[in-house]
């Protein structure tokens, strides 16, 4: 073979070589376009997706390349969001929840000022930011004769609310039933135990003031103590707590004990004299730095300002709590029933005497 032949030979084979590669790299260059659209597109069709608010969409992962790591990015950040999203429903769903228990617990309530000559009432309930179970209410149980009840359902939100409906049920039969505040307790703690949950629990206090005879008879299941000041100025506030286990306690012989404890107290009654019902909220309020109200301050503040109003001793009462917490937030509901035996009472009294 001459030596041109062997030349153009090595020319040809050269030529088809660069041919090959060329058509390798075109195929490859094609699978790497096709692979880098394919990647685009899927990109494009979830934010797409994601647009018309579909965040369950999810980007196959084809390739650990930088596209590979935008697309499990992608994924990762619809997955937040989704989580974000559930977050939000669930915490709008227990904020519609808290709302209609707040409007259960203000429901139950009495409405308007109590129309009961001899006594000055004034109550009131401030509520914190979530439910609590606090209620209060007042039941006319005979001639001149008042029922005062005062509870706590342990717990917060709808539960609880339900809670305090169901006893209002019973409170407004069982008081027409039973004159005794310590039988009525019984009978509320044997029905209700049987209704609770065996989490939840009732505190409360039910008095009967009786302006015929001038006293007061109450029971305590468990409640905060009940203040009373007497007008003659003689001593300072007594702070009133007779023995009583909560309400609704469902463990093996918590009825035979909450009978055993149960305590009734009367307290005779004179013109001028203060009653004090409250829940822990307002002896618990409390400072950023962890300090309570307490039942002292409370005691003290009745004892020096027991001639007022009953309005204005409440309003007194609230702006020293106010002052004493300072910023730090509510944690708990407060409520208080302030009762002052009216002047005219004694005179019809004495007059019938």
């Amino acid at each position: 073979m001459r030596l041109s032949d062997a030349l153009l030979l090595v020319l040809v084979l050269i030529g088809v070589m660069f041919l090959i590669i060329e058509a390798v790299a075109l195929i490859m260059g094609l699978a790497l376009a096709r692979s880098i659209t394919s990647s685009v597109h899927e990109l494009f069709m979830g934010t797409e997706r994601v647009r018309q608010g579909d965040f369950t969409h999810r980007i196959n992962i084809e390739s650990k390349d930088q596209l590979g790591e935008l697309a499990a990015s992608f994924n990762q950040m619809t997955g937040s969001i989704e989580n974000l999203l559930q977050t939000a429903a669930e915490k709008k769903r227990l904020e519609e929840e808290l709302r209609i228990a707040r409007q259960i617990q203000m429901s139950l309530l009495p409405r308007g000022p109590l129309d009961f000559p001899g006594i000055s009432v004034t109550a009131l309930c401030v509520p914190a930011r979530e439910v609590g179970g606090d209620y209060y209410d007042f039941f006319h149980v005979g001639e001149r004769r008042l029922g005062v009840l005062i509870a706590d359902v342990s717990g917060k939100g709808t539960s609880a609310a339900l809670y305090m409906a169901e006893l209002k049920g019973l409170m407004l039969s069982l008081s027409q039933i039973y004159q005794s505040p310590r039988q009525l307790l019984l009978e509320v703690n044997r029905i209700i135990s049987d209704n609770l949950d065996t989490r939840s629990f009732i505190t409360m206090t039910y008095a009967v003031i009786d302006l015929n005879a001038g006293v007061m008879t109450f029971a305590r299941a468990g409640h905060t103590p009940l203040m009373y000041w007497r007008a003659d100025g003689k001593q300072d506030a007594q702070v009133l707590i007779p023995n009583g286990l909560v309400v609704g306690l469902r463990i093996p012989g918590a009825h035979q004990k909450f009978t055993e404890l149960l305590e009734e107290t009367t307290v005779t009654l004179h013109k001028g004299d203060v009653l004090a019902f409250y829940t822990d909220g307002i002896t618990e309020a409390m400072t950023d730095e962890g300090d309570l109200f307490g039942d002292a301050r409370l005691g003290r503040l009745i004892t020096e300002h027991g001639h007022l109003e009953t309005g204005d001793l409440r309003e007194r009462i609230l702006r020293e709590i106010e002052a004493f917490v300072g910023a730090a937030d509510q944690h708990d509901d407060m409520t208080m029933i302030l009762m002052k035996v009216d002047e005219d009472v004694i005179a019809v009294e004495r007059i019938a005497g």
